[in-house]
């Protein structure tokens, strides 16, 4: 069986789960419950952004079966070296009489390219969503999930800028008269219920997906 992009998000949310369980626990020095909440709220992030890959890099080969590529392709910017290879590779195959896949390069080098963008946020996500040809993602998603998009788009955007705290500012509080680090709280219970909203939104998402392209 194929690997369906709502197990990279899966798998990230056990994950996640996991540093929280262990954050319960008893631990040789208390700050380390801290930060593996942080990383909860990191990895669980990455299940957003790896779901929406895999769903993009998935939905090019049937997209492409039906022979209409959705149009947020164009604003993609492939090097032009990546083409003249696949060029090149065209043009061996055919002089020594071998078949060439001119799609499997084209969908390595898809690949390749996705692994530059990030699909965290409600925008980026919604990129994600045109990527993949879902008309109105974020409208059907929330409709499902009985939420208005703005009010997904908040909710989504406060979690983000959580993680980004983390991973680009190592979650030290911003002061002007800072000397030495002092952290941002965190706290257990948002951390959890954080995770469990983003599970509700890839299961949501999943519903929206399978009811316009059922397995």
């Amino acid at each position: 069986m194929a690997f369906e992009p709502v197990r990279a998000a899966e798998a990230c949310i056990r994950r996640s789960r996991r540093f929280l369980a262990l954050a319960n626990g008893t631990l040789p020095d208390s700050k380390i419950k801290n930060d593996l909440r942080r990383s909860a709220v990191v990895t669980v992030v990455a299940g957003i952004d790896s779901y929406m890959h895999w769903i993009v890099y998935k939905r090019l080969s049937e997209l492409r079966g039906k022979g209409d590529l959705p149009k947020a392709f164009s604003k993609l910017d492939i090097p032009f070296t990546e083409l003249a290879s696949l060029a090149d590779s065209v043009v061996a195959a055919r002089s020594r009489n071998v078949h060439s896949r001119p799609w499997a390069k084209v969908k390595n080098t898809l690949h390749q390219r996705l692994l530059k963008e990030t699909f965290q946020s409600y925008d980026q996500v919604a990129t994600a969503f045109a990527l993949a040809g879902i008309e109105k993602g974020w409208t059907r998603v929330a409709a499902e999930m009985g939420m208005q998009p703005a009010e997904i788009k908040v909710r989504l955007g406060g979690i983000v800028h959580r993680r980004n705290q983390i991973v680009h500012e190592a979650d030290i509080s911003r002061s002007s008269r800072l000397r030495q680090p002092k952290y941002n709280l965190i706290r257990h219970a948002k951390v959890e219920a954080d995770v469990d909203w983003v599970e509700f939104v890839i299961q949501s998402t999943e519903k929206v997906l399978n009811a316009s392209n059922p397995p």
